[in-house]
């Protein structure tokens, strides 16, 4: 049975609200969708944050105060016409996956988004595109260099056209790396995994054409899932050997189970900062401990406005648990640190929705790949579900893994895990911002008097700081102003190790 985590309401070292369903609705002049579930990122330097959430962004000095009078839309950020022109009722560009980051080797900051293309009346199109904002300075308040690939992907590969589909970012020496999973636009049906790596010293420099390399990989394994990019914290080593080398992790996407893990190393990194990019990309599979995909979660009743406003019996909704995909990957030290979703039995013999946290060594040479696990945990709570589990850990190992915490007597709360070292066993779970309401969006109902499932964020977000502490975006629900349709929120924090 695994070790369960103890319930601790320990406040963050700095913690404030962040972006809610309502600012993201009413970005752009309200020229906006509602959008659920939101997906949070969060990137930050010395002296700012920057937070993603679905189509908007806002910026925060160190101690949470907003640095632009209002969250932005992505589509402001771009330069493209709105998601939805309220006056006319004509549809334009739906950014979707939100993913930021920043480089405190270049200081630069990254927004990045994709969309499959859509006619005005909403209609979609078999074409696609990725987006992505590279700051020009340090300053994430300031001018951005707009880059927009299409990722269509035809005729070239003839299972698509394609849309890719939930993007990982990660980052080493030489290169920014994008993992994304390539759908059919009509069938939506998966078809294949890429990973675009793009020269961080053409994106300083503002290239107009960054140099990049971009590899597709084949689903014959069930590896070829969510492969998820490595993330070196500041004053972290990279791997220079070889050409440089990035990880990623991948868990296994074909079954309903998985006992191992896919590790991938891409080489000769370096070949990013040449005209002539050259990486190489090998695979092995690593035994881990079992995990299985996760069932849903429940959560306490409460006020539901718009629940009521569907009719007098709609029940609370359940939230949706999410899958076992690779969450968070973070390389220092020599070790490789991974999280995900599993289901998980509890203390009293209970299913609930857990996580794993997996420690790896790896090591390359010679063109071969070695990996093996040095230390791996569920993590479970009694009675409570743990939801999108993301670590960040620093120089040291010492981190934070962000994450949901949600049951049948606590609302839906923000929370972390301490990581205090790469061998120890994590044994508490603080619950930093206390969840106040049910989540009551219009994902949850489905008109009838039979319960529907809330979708969730699609992950939490975990980044560390130049002084070796970790910041956080958790969703959570507080008593913050909402729409008629969502009342999402998100919290962001500080912990230090």
């Amino acid at each position: 049975m695994p070790a369960v985590l103890n319930v601790i309401s320990a406040p963050a070292t700095v913690g404030f609200n962040g972006l809610t369903h309502a600012e993201q609705r009413l970005a752009n002049g309200g020229n906006q969708f509602s959008v659920e579930p939101p997906s949070p990122g969060i990137a930050v330097s010395d002296s700012f944050i920057l937070e993603g959430v679905n189509n908007a962004i806002q910026v925060y000095d160190m101690t949470g105060k907003p640095l632009l009078p209002v969250a932005i839309a992505t589509n402001e950020l771009f330069g493209v016409t709105p998601a939805i022109n309220r006056t006319t009722g004509a549809n334009g560009v739906f950014p979707t996956d939100f993913r930021v980051f920043f480089d405190s080797d270049i200081h630069r900051w990254f927004v990045l988004q994709r969309s499959q293309d859509n006619d005005i009346f909403g209609n979609p199109l078999n074409s696609s595109h990725l987006y992505m904002a590279v700051s020009q300075t340090g300053d994430p308040t300031a001018t951005y260099n707009i880059y927009v690939a299409d990722t269509t992907n035809f005729p070239a590969n003839p299972a698509c056209p394609c849309v890719e589909d939930y993007l990982q970012i990660g980052a080493d020496q030489y290169g920014f790396y994008i993992g994304a999973d390539e759908y059919n636009t009509a069938g939506l049906f998966f078809v294949d995994a890429t990973i675009w790596a793009i020269s961080k010293a053409s994106l300083q420099s503002g290239a107009g054409t960054p140099t990049a390399y971009r590899f597709t990989l084949p689903n014959l394994t069930g590896y070829e899932f969510a492969v998820q990019p490595a993330t070196t914290p500041p004053h972290a080593s990279y791997f220079l050997a070889a050409g440089g080398v990035e990880y990623f992790a991948s868990t296994n996407f074909s079954f309903s189970t998985g006992n191992a893990v896919a590790i991938w190393a891409m080489s000769n990194t370096s070949s990013l900062a040449t005209g002539a990019p050259a990486p190489r990309l090998v695979q092995i599979v690593v035994p881990t401990l079992f995990y299985a995909f996760p069932n849903i979660a429940v959560q306490p009743d409460g006020p539901r406005p718009y629940g009521a406003s569907i009719g007098p019996f709609a029940p609370v909704p359940f939230i949706d648990g999410a899958d076992t995909r690779a969450l968070s990957v973070s390389y220092t030290g020599g070790r490789l640190y991974l999280t995900f979703a599993t289901a998980a039995t509890d203390g009293n013999g209970q299913p609930v929705v857990g996580g794993a946290y997996v420690v790896f060594a790896p090591a390359f040479r010679n063109n071969l790949l070695y990996a093996f696990v040095l230390n791996q945990n569920y993590l479970v709570v009694n009675n409570l579900h743990l939801l999108r589990p993301s670590l960040a850990v620093n120089a040291q190992g010492q981190g934070a893994i962000a994450a949901t915490l949600v049951g049948k007597t606590l609302y839906p709360s923000a929370a972390f895990v301490p990581i205090e070292g790469p061998f120890l066993t994590p044994s508490t779970i603080q619950v930093a911002a206390s969840g106040t309401l049910p989540e009551d969006g219009f994902t949850g109902y489905s008109g009838t008097s039979l319960p529907a499932v809330a979708r969730w964020g699609d992950y939490s977000a975990a980044v560390t700081a130049d002084d070796g502490s970790t910041w956080m975006s958790v969703e959570y629900i507080g008593s913050l102003p909402r729409t008629q349709f969502a009342n999402w929120d998100t919290f962001v924090f500080q912990t230090q190790p």
